[in-house]
């Protein structure tokens, strides 16, 4: 076998037996060194990203996730479960990551991956998950498992939709429409439609259809919103991305469903219970609230909104995030998983992922300025919470630090492994952060449902978001290219060098002809910024909080200037006070410091003169707007 032809599983059996030939995007673009400021670089997080997501699946399943990690444990192990299903998250993020980082790492993986996708279809066009060969996949958590050997989920299909619009995209191979296209008509067979809403009557299905809804509803363990989000979002993004408007017709009546019927939000956008009180899990109040299943929703919401042209719908996602913000901590972007508990809560980071793209998303739509609530939140908790290589030393000897006795053995979980569990990790993002730590001290050394270190939905939504954040960087239209936030990047109309948060200083190279406006933090003064064009002063033109700097030229070199300095700041997060010390909006130190693997170790960045590095930068040949 070729090294880079991918293993294929022959213990799992898919309801199409036969492997198709699938061609795997080309993700070309041009790739260049430069020296560039060493900051914040959201290329470089995208291709850690790629390690992060292909890193930790098994070979010897078709390269199914590993859907846990545990690091305080003794050895640190991943290990597969039922909640494997993340892995379409992982499946759609992919080609994003490729796209802003230009990685080719593991290819063979992604190969599987879209292999798989067709390998999954039946006849009547849905997606369905075999069960031989799986035996970690038995239902538990997600409703009542159907009979046959192959089960279909319309909300995990709505992931599977986004990855074949993707997919259409990057590779313009009309297999991918076709098939998504029976993908839409295969769940509208399955809705129950009711004038302008439609839902579904249970999550699980078999071969067929074969469901028993009185047996087992679709609200019976979660408000129905809340596995609504991903099946909205994925007929939104196949709508747009492969101009089928019977997506976006279904889309519209979900989006109606939701609103009118499911009771997750009040009209004022405030988050409402998810949970039936029945349903709670020992030890959780019955008013507690999941901020991630509120999340997922409005950003689900808001995707269909842009989609459709839904102005109430973009307005809807709007009122939620305003809520959502008021019951977080903005300067470093901690969001508890859960409000309404006496508790202390950690972050999870689904809900700070889904809070970065809704703020780049609503300010792209011109619903709204919350660039610099993305801009905090990503060079902070959010750049923190993706276990990068100075992490790995930390988790080892979180875990050799673990006792393990004759006594007292480490109790793993089935159809586990060791092998490198830390460093196939590198790249995925943390499920339970304190604001100081990425493992917080006090977590009990088990593998129970607490267990330290990542579920793996958690970088499903983190890497998508990076690719969010990354594409919103900057904007072009008709010879107007807008820099919405000062961070590193390379383009096909600018490369950006970005000096923050060393100095006040953010340099624009100039490929094409263009009008550039470049939008300044809230931090600065709009008196207190100057612009430079190849050295020489320029006034500056404000649109709001953009310096329109007008016409430039290709090699032009546009530099503004404008204060940064150190102060000290109390923040108040899960009933605990801190201090932390910000330059503009990065947070270089924090106190308490944090125990485990603690954050925010950025003494460097004080300094007031940024160091260099030689970096290779990617610019691909397609941007797709996600």
């Amino acid at each position: 076998m070729n090294v880079n032809e991918p293993k294929r599983s022959k213990e799992i059996k898919y309801i199409n037996p036969e492997v198709p030939k699938v061609a795997l995007p080309a993700y070309d673009g041009q790739s260049y060194e430069a020296m560039v400021p060493d900051t914040l670089d959201i290329a470089e997080m995208a291709r850690l990203a790629v390690n992060g997501l292909t890193g930790p699946t098994d070979p010897e399943a078709d390269y199914e996730i590993y859907w846990r990690a545990a690091f305080n444990t003794n050895p640190p192990v991943v290990w597969h479960s039922e909640s494997d299903c993340v892995q379409v998250k992982f499946m759609e993020a992919l080609p994003m990551m490729r796209l802003a980082s230009g990685s080719s790492q593991d290819m063979q993986v992604e190969q599987r991956w879209m292999e798989l996708l067709l390998q999954m279809q039946g006849p009547d066009g849905l997606l369905y998950f075999p069960k031989t060969g799986r035996p970690w996949a038995k239902f538990g958590a997600y409703g009542k498992e159907p009979p046959g050997d192959h089960t279909t989920n319309p909300f995990i299909l709505g992931r599977l939709l986004g990855t074949m619009a993707l997919y259409y995209e990057t590779t313009g191979d009309e297999k991918w429409k076709e098939a998504g296209s029976r993908v839409v008509d295969g769940l509208d067979k399955l809705l129950i439609h009711e004038n302008d809403k439609a839902r579904f009557p249970c999550h699980e299905f078999g071969t067929e259809g074969r469901y028993n809804p009185p047996e087992y509803p679709a609200d019976a363990t979660h408000n129905p919103a809340t596995y609504l989000a991903w099946t909205l979002q994925g007929l939104a993004n196949f709508g747009k991305h492969a101009d089928c408007s019977k997506a976006i017709g279904l889309a519209r009546k979900l989006f109606r469903h939701v609103v009118e019927d499911c009771n997750h939000f009040d009209e004022h956008g405030k988050f409402l219970r998810e949970y039936p009180a029945d349903q709670c899990r020992e030890g959780h109040e019955t008013e507690m609230i999941h901020f991630h299943g509120h999340t997922m929703v409005l950003l689900s919401v808001l995707d269909y909104g842009v989609a459709a042209g839904d102005q109430e719908a973009i307005d809807f996602a709007r009122r939620g995030f305003e809520y959502a913000m008021a019951h977080g901590e903005c300067r470093l972007g901690y969001f508890a998983e859960w409000l309404n508990s006496p508790r202390v809560h950690t972050l999870e980071l689904c809900e700070l992922a889904e809070m970065v793209a809704l703020a780049v998303k609503l300010s792209a739509a011109g619903a709204g300025d919350y660039w610099d609530m993305a801009d905090r939140w990503v060079r902070n908790l959010f750049y923190e919470g993706q276990l990068r290589p100075e992490h790995v030393q930390w988790m080892h000897w979180l875990g050799e630090s673990t006792a393990t006795t004759e006594i007292a053995p480490m109790e793993l979980p089935p159809y586990h492994t060791a092998e490198r569990a830390v460093e196939r990790n590198v790249g995925a993002f943390g499920g339970w952060l304190s604001p100081n730590d990425w493992i917080p001290a006090g977590f009990p050394h088990n593998i129970g449902w607490k267990s330290p270190g990542i579920m793996h939905c958690c970088t499903g939504n983190s890497t998508r978001a990076i690719y969010y954040a990354w594409e919103n960087i900057l904007g072009y239209d008709a010879g107007k290219l807008r820099v919405n936030l000062l961070m590193n990047r390379a383009s096909q109309w600018a490369d950006i060098d970005s000096h923050i948060p060393y100095a006040g200083q953010v340099d624009v190279k100039i490929k094409q002809s263009l009008e550039l406006s470049v939008r300044i933090p809230e931090w600065v003064e709009p008196d207190q910024a100057k612009c430079t064009v190849n050295g020489k002063t320029v006034k500056i033109k404000w649109d709001g909080r953009y310096a329109n700097v007008g016409k430039v030229e290709a090699d032009d070199i546009v530099t503004l200037n404008f204060p940064i300095e150190e102060r000290a700041e109390w923040i108040y997060v899960e009933k605990r006070t801190y201090r932390i010390l910000l330059r503009g909006n990065t947070c270089v130190a924090i106190d308490p410091p944090g125990t485990n693997c603690p954050l925010f170790q950025r003494e460097h960045l004080r300094s007031n003169t940024a160091r260099w590095k030689k970096a290779k930068r990617f610019v691909s040949d397609k941007v797709i707007d996600w």
